[in-house]
């Protein structure tokens, strides 16, 4: 029996045990959260491991997933080459299988898999959208060690998905620090890292600095922008975490924005407030708290920049005096 027939018997036994369960169960989940303050998103992480026997993780896989889906889950993220280190085309029998479920469900899916192209091999994290269709792909960058695979030459890439921007980074991408720059500079909301082991506080660091959610699949932990590992979530079926996150939330720096920010308070009493105030880094956390308000829309309607908006301005003026030798 060839792999793609195996494939196409484990998903359809998993599509029939699941197909008593209505799909639009997902959409109105999702159009639930429409109503809800802020940009919420609902992320789960698969934490079932690295590789293994193929048929076996990809049905665990799909149970897994039809879980989420269940559980109205807006984006999904397996582990790093979780079905085994078989080299495979995209889209193949896995992805193929994957993206069943995700359109399903309406849900975005990443599936990490071994991408075979040609005659090069690539650890490869492949998105999927929520009508089953291949939305991108990430090829780790940083390979590890003895993977006996090339290394990406197209770098950090971060994708426009419904709820927002979405970057993925593997593994052992963890430990070079430039790519989760490279994710903030391309103003990702969200950053998903599939991966083998569960990278611990580098995760936080990067999530506080850069100012996106991270959800790192290894173990498990779900990090919000705030550098805080999310005690509150749900765990449906073993090592399956979920947990909703606003990407509506926003950082504001203190510099030229103090009457803006208060201003915008107290006109909007009610509807937004300050989560927290950093004083030592003098840094404003705003959320909404009123359905179909979101903060961002306000901050430029009362021309205030979120911090990554302050930042990135600020680099490249201060770059560019550099370059013409101006004072600042």
């Amino acid at each position: 029996m060839t792999r793609s027939t195996r494939i196409g018997i484990v998903w359809a036994v998993v599509f029939l045990a699941a197909s008593a369960v209505p799909a639009t169960e997902n959409d109105e989940a999702q159009d639930n959260r429409q109503a809800l303050p802020g940009r919420q998103v609902k992320v789960a992480a698969f934490a079932i491991g690295f590789g293994g026997e193929h048929d076996a993780k990809l049905k665990l896989a799909l149970e897994h997933l039809e879980t989420a889906g269940q559980n109205g889950v807006d984006i999904a993220c397996l582990p790093e080459e979780f079905a085994g280190t078989t080299a495979e085309p995209i889209p193949g029998p896995t992805t193929d299988v994957v993206a069943g479920l995700a359109a399903k469900h309406r849900m975005y899916v990443v599936c990490p898999i071994r991408e075979q192209d040609g005659e090069e091999q690539y650890n490869t994290a492949v998105l999927i959208d929520r009508d089953g269709k291949l939305a991108g792909r990430y090829r780790k960058v940083f390979v590890y060690w003895g993977e006996g695979l090339l290394p990406s030459r197209e770098g950090v890439k971060v994708f426009q998905a419904d709820f927002g921007r979405i970057g993925i980074l593997t593994c052992f991408d963890l430990n070079f620090a430039e790519l989760w720059h490279e994710a903030e500079l391309s103003d990702a909301d969200l950053v998903l890292w599939p991966s083998a082991y569960a990278g611990g506080s580098p995760l936080n660091a990067y999530a506080m600095l850069h100012q996106y959610h991270v959800v790192a699949v290894g173990s498990g932990d779900i990090i919000d922008v705030t550098g805080r590992t999310l005690e509150e979530v749900e765990k449906p079926r073993p090592q399956q975490f979920i947990a909703t996150l606003d990407l509506d939330r926003a950082f504001v720096h203190t510099n030229f924005n103090t009457q803006k920010v208060s201003k915008l308070l107290e006109e909007h009493q009610g509807e937004v407030e300050l989560e927290h105030f950093y004083d030592r880094e003098s840094w404003y956390l705003l959320r909404s708290v009123k359905p179909g308000v979101r903060v961002r829309d306000l901050c430029r309607e009362y021309q205030i920049e979120t911090l990554r908006e302050y930042r990135h301005r600020s680099r490249r003026q201060i770059d560019e005096a550099r370059r013409s030798r101006k004072k600042i």
